[in-house]
């Protein structure tokens, strides 16, 4: 295991169970969103790189307006 990954289990062992729990629930929602936006990002890429050519070529042709931000 990574020394860091160690060190931060000892810390929260030094926790209240009720902050343990909380933390160790908080841990595995942000690793399974990512992995759920990892999925979905890698069947998307094909789309979004087609959308990026044609808004670059729009651009290019300067169809696209100006945005005043």
């Amino acid at each position: 295991m990574v020394k860091a990954i160690d060190a931060v289990l000892d810390r929260i062992r030094q926790l209240p169970e009720t902050e343990q729990e909380s933390l160790a629930r908080f841990v595995l929602h942000e690793i399974d969103q990512d992995g759920a936006w990892r999925q979905t990002s890698e069947r998307h890429t094909e789309s979004l790189a087609g959308l990026v050519d044609i808004i670059s070529a729009e651009d290019a042709r300067g169809e696209c307006p100006d945005l005043d931000l």
